[in-house]
């Protein structure tokens, strides 16, 4: 991702899910979303090309990388 703008994954909470996704996605990131209400189960693995989205009712309530 040479010259990709990193997004600031502060800036995502907050956000409605499509705009995260959008910004994450012209940066380069493989985005994916994870709806807090559901309980899914997520692999332990690090990618550092990955930023998840942690959702509840449409918003990004927090945004990791990795």
């Amino acid at each position: 991702m040479p010259g990709a703008r990193i997004p600031s994954l502060t800036d995502l909470e907050g956000s409605r899910v499509d705009e995260a996704r959008s910004i994450c996605e012209a940066a380069g990131f493989e985005v994916q979303v994870v709806d807090r209400e559901r309980h899914e189960f997520l692999t332990l693995d690090h990618r550092p090309n990955r930023i998840r989205l942690y959702v509840r009712w449409g918003k990004v309530e927090e945004a990791k990388r990795g």
